[in-house]
């Protein structure tokens, strides 16, 4: 076949079968052609084409050597050249070894597509996409983001290379974020497919592959939350949306590689000579957890072997300068620490040691994303080794990590998944320091993992006011462009708390305070007791630690052993119960009753009946008053209305009252107490389908509070509490609205005029309210979290970081007629027998359980008709808690 004009092939070369291209490769060198430089140049980009087919990076390199002897300097040398740099690229993203500096010397050969201005810098951009994205050493993935951001801004919309830019932006976001810690990059990537598959104007293929990098995004953030059966879900329909696309298909390589790293046991995926270093590593480290992972849960010494092999073998084929080394450090430590229990013995045990105080070494300063886990593996490992101080201290180091992993996260979602980890840690150490027989150590590393979320919250707000105030013009310009950057919310830590990221420096509001001064706290507020209660898990029995008040004698820190909590079944149909009611129902009949009463019946031999049995032997001389802070979901009992055999109620032999943390007990308890006789405001029924409420509003106002602002229907608005929050607040903020809890961190909010929220997150933002002396939620479900991430996050203690004094709030959707009563029961005793807040609210319920009830003269007749309908019904009074002082 005389070839006399190779470039009328260009066009049909890549509609060629690898046998076609086979035949052409070898046509354009025959002898008898005399080939010319044109030849060689069309011979380039069919072996450029052939290697799609076979994937054989000697086919890519003999098509780029051919490229680049070849004389020919014509228009179509910019073509083919083009052609070559996105086959280099695509094989890049499929994890094969890429010189970097060869494919920009191409790309600057073959300059600029004359139908795509720009299109060069693009290319030079993916180029160092793809050396970010696989990991290669030394190489500034920040700076690639940032100058391709510059680059999508010259690229035509309808240019195909918007979507490869995206999607290849996507994946990066997402792994620059698992290297500094942040665990928002994954979320943010999920959301941006999202907004690109809502924009429309793909072709199919572009719309599968964004589809597959919005599950493959969301899978790695569920992942990062705790949420396992969320993740096996997306990478089930990421695995999906794959088979749909071709094997080869460069666009998806990120997402591929992300389903081998939720998936994939197979050590052979590191096998394929093809991979470089880094991304061979990168699998191996993928394939390494799993198999650990999976041996951990069975106790299987060869799982944990073959594991700890393949960690090996990625330590041995790590590039210098690979950025995941303390990684590996780590995992390898970690993964030796179960080994030498099972069957590696002392030498398995020394080098897990070793390697793990190396990468804790090496990790520097608590903001490191491989800090907390470094130090908490380190501290297991001294535990086995029969160092037990030092694997207590050890373990309150990972703390501190955890405390700066919850402040550096840039979104609440993100903060809250950081404060998840911290919870589940403490609580693991704390049983170390019960089983040496420390008592107050537990204590103090009990609420070391508390309230992380809610108050660093309350550390990060209003940020930009914080740096203008400062006068940090220049952090603040850079924070207006992206408040997510990692290194940028370093610095900014580093300013508004005074001092570097390291463990002295971690601000007050999230290091736990001293037992003294949870003992003046407990005495400034009348309570004798403070009681962590801990249920039952993989790591021990479940138990209360007590606390005791300032000035009793004799009484020091204790543990109180609760062997009923090893079995927690009723509260698990109780939280059923409570999760499968609307939040905005009324709460009375048949709803929660029976679970209800049952939880009610465990609680007093399981806890209450215990601890009261203890308190009655401190040198208390009363009724006990008790601070309670349950953990997980024991945060859901009523554990004041828990009843004895005889029917006897705890909340009519000891006063209860609750806190989310020791730290925020010890801030309500130094603020100065509100007059009674400051402002008020009231808000009433601003949906206008609360008939009760409006009725107890207008009680509560003409008996107690007669000056208070009112605010009914339309007038009761977001802005109307939040202006009156801001303003300072006052006496009594009583809201009579509907509440709702919801999963996610915005879940617990306020319903007001026109059925608008009032979030959690919106009332910290008030937070220079230091003026409020009694809030009094008289809505549903306002003293529950809206998700397992931080037990301690909820409208009531969104109000209580605010500046609040005390906070009524409930457990689950209260009946309306009963809600009425028992909050004008409260406020009788608050205003007209001036008892503390604690106390009205136990005055009120026992008044509820009453028989014999006397009702208050001053108790209007539209509710002195409803006290005729009381039971003493649970559901009826046992809601509402108290929390603050």
């Amino acid at each position: 076949m005389l070839i006399a004009d190779p470039f009328a092939l260009l066009g049909r070369i890549p509609e060629l079968s690898a046998t076609e291209l086979d035949e052409l490769i070898a046509e354009l060198v025959r002898p008898e052609l005399r080939p010319t430089p044109a030849h060689d140049l069309v011979r380039a980009r069919a072996l450029g084409a052939r290697f799609r087919h076979d994937q054989d990076p000697a086919t890519l390199a003999e098509a780029l050597r051919t490229y680049e002897e070849s004389s020919y300097r014509g228009p179509a040398r910019g073509l083919v050249g083009r052609a070559l740099v996105l086959v280099t690229l695509q094989a890049g993203m499929s994890g094969q070894a890429v010189d970097g500096d060869r494919v920009r010397a191409l790309i600057g050969d073959a300059g600029d597509d004359p139908s795509m201005p720009g299109s060069a810098a693009v290319l030079t951009m993916m180029t160092d996409l793809v050396a970010a994205g696989w990991d290669e050493p030394f190489h500034d993935r920040t700076e690639t983001l940032r100058r391709l951001d510059e680059a999508i801004t010259v690229i035509p919309p309808e240019s195909p290379l918007v979507g490869m830019v995206s999607v290849s932006r996507m994946a990066l976001d997402a792994r620059q974020g698992a290297l500094t810690g942040s665990y928002s990059a994954a979320g943010d990537a999920a959301e941006k497919a999202r907004v690109m598959l809502h924009q429309g104007g793909l072709t199919e293929h572009e719309r599968t592959v964004t589809e597959a990098m919005r599950a493959s995004a969301e899978a790695m953030a569920a992942v990062q939350h705790g949420d396992v059966d969320g993740a096996l879900t997306r990478a089930g329909a990421l695995a999906e949306l794959l088979d749909r696309l071709p094997a080869d298909d460069p666009a998806v390589a990120p997402a591929r590689a992300a389903l081998r790293a939720l998936r994939s046991t197979d050590e052979s995926d590191a096998d394929d000579p093809r991979l470089s270093p880094a991304e061979r590593t990168w699998r191996l480290i993928a394939v390494a957890g799993n198999t650990v992972r999976a041996a951990m849960d069975k106790r299987d010494a060869a799982g944990l072997s073959r594991g700890i092999g393949l960690l090996r073998r990625a330590e041995r084929a790590a590039p210098a300068g690979y950025e995941h080394h303390l990684l590996i450090q780590t995992m390898l430590g970690g993964a030796l620490v179960p080994y030498s229990q099972l069957e590696g013995g002392r030498a398995a045990l020394d080098e897990a040691v070793r390697r793990l105080t190396t990468a804790h070494r090496q990790a520097g300063h608590p903001g490191h994303p491989m800090w907390a886990s470094s130090a908490q593996a380190l501290a297991l490992a001294h535990r086995v080794d029969g160092r037990a101080a030092l694997s207590r201290e050890t373990g309150r180091r990972a703390l501190r990590g955890h405390a700066w992993s919850v402040l550096l996260q840039a979104g609440a979602a993100d903060a809250a998944a950081a404060a998840r980890d911290a919870a589940n840690d403490a609580r693991q150490i704390a049983r170390w320091y019960l089983a040496d027989g420390d008592p107050a150590g537990a204590a103090l590393v009990l609420d070391a993992g508390r309230c992380l979320m809610l108050y660093a919250t309350t550390v990060t707000m209003d940020v930009p006011a914080r740096l203008a105030g400062l006068g940090r013009d220049d952090l603040l310009t850079r924070w207006r462009h992206d408040p997510k950057d990692p290194d940028l919310r370093y610095e900014v830590l580093t300013v508004l708390t005074g001092s570097p990221v390291s463990e002295a420096a971690i601000p007050d509001v999230l290091d736990p305070p001293g037992l003294d001064e949870v003992g003046r706290a407990l005495t400034e507020v009348r309570a004798d007791a403070l009681v962590y209660l801990i249920p039952a898990d993989d790591e021990g029995p479940g138990g209360a630690v007590l606390v005791p008040a300032e000035g009793l004698r004799g009484v020091r820190p204790a543990f109180l052993p609760l062997p009923r909590l090893a079995s927690t079944e009723p509260v698990t149909r109780h939280v059923t119960a409570l999760g499968s009611r609307d939040a905005g129902e009324d709460g009375g009949g048949d709803g929660p009753a029976r679970p209800l009463d049952e939880v009610c019946d465990w609680a007093w031999p399981a806890v209450v009946g215990p601890l009261l049995g203890t308190l009655d032997r401190w040198p208390i001389g009363r009724a006990p008053r008790v601070v309670l802070i349950p953990t997980g979901d024991l945060a859901t009992v009523p554990w004041h209305a828990a009843r004895d055999r005889d029917g006897t109620r705890a909340v009519q032999v000891a006063t209860f009252s609750y806190a989310p943390s020791a730290r925020l007990l010890c801030q309500n308890a130094e603020r100065p107490p509100v007059p009674l006789d400051a402002p008020a405001r009231i808000i009433a029924d601003p949906e206008h389908n609360l008939p009760d409420a409006r009725a107890e509003a207008d009680a509560i106002s003409q008996a107690f509070l007669p000056s208070a602002d009112v605010l009914r229907g339309a007038e009761a608005t977001p802005e109307a509490v939040r202006d009156w929050l801001v303003a300072g607040g006052g006496s009594v903020l009583h809201l009579a609205c509907h509440g709702d809890v919801r999963p996610g961190v915005d879940g617990s909010f306020l319903r007001l005029a026109g059925s608008r929220r009032l979030t959690a997150h919106e009332i910290l933002r008030t937070r220079r309210a230091t003026g409020i002396g009694v809030v009094a939620l008289a809505a549903c479900t306002t003293g529950v979290a809206s998700g397992a991430y931080d037990e301690a996050f909820s409208l009531t203690t969104a109000f209580l970081a605010t500046g609040a004094r005390s906070v009524f709030g409930s457990l689950w959707p209260v009946p309306g007629e009963a809600t009425s009563v028992l909050m004008f029961m409260a406020y009788h005793y608050l205003f007209a027998e001036g008892k503390r807040p604690m106390d009205a609210l136990n005055h009120a319920q026992r008044w509820m359980l009453d028989p014999d009830r006397a009702v208050p003269p001053t108790m209007p007749p539209a509710l002195r008709v409803l006290t005729h309908r009381l039971t003493g019904d649970v559901a009826a009074w046992a809601g509402f808690t108290h929390q603050g002082r």
